[in-house]
């Protein structure tokens, strides 16, 4: 019924964006049937929302991946950054990475100060792996490799 209603208005981008500051309000999806329209609203019209925003979804159009401990994740990826194993790519760069497919309810430069400032045992941990795969052959080329 929403659907319908918005999409009779010839021009439909305020109404969408109206119904988007609405149903994004925290306490109105406190309440569980408000929560379940803004669920569907936002599903139908995200596309619209964002390319009107000229905010690119990338092609896969996936929504960014929860981590359970953001700050824990980060530091380990601090660890392999320092190894080089994602070239040579800045803690910057990959803050803007980190913050793009993961979510961490953290802002990029926050996620930066982690990358720069995390303790240097991360990096000792990927060294270590690092040593383990040396000695055990089977590892060598990866783990599933016979």
């Amino acid at each position: 019924m929403l659907k319908k209603s918005i999409d009779e208005q010839e021009n439909e981008i305020p109404d969408i964006f109206l119904l988007a500051f609405l149903l994004g309000d925290p306490k109105i999806r406190e309440k569980r049937t408000w929560d379940d329209l803004a669920r569907s609203f936002f599903k139908q019209y995200r596309k619209v929302i964002y390319s009107y925003c000229h905010y690119d979804t990338g092609p896969l159009d996936l929504e960014r991946i929860r981590v359970k401990e953001p700050k824990l994740f980060i530091e380990y990826l601090s660890g392999m950054v320092r190894s080089g194993m994602f070239g040579d790519c800045s803690y910057e760069e990959l803050a803007d990475y980190i913050y793009m497919i993961f979510q961490t309810d953290f802002e990029k430069s926050y996620i930066c100060s982690i990358l720069k400032n995390a303790h240097e045992d991360y990096l000792h941990i990927h060294d270590q792996i690092r040593q383990e795969m040396k000695l055990e052959p089977k590892r060598k080329n990866g783990i599933f490799n016979n």
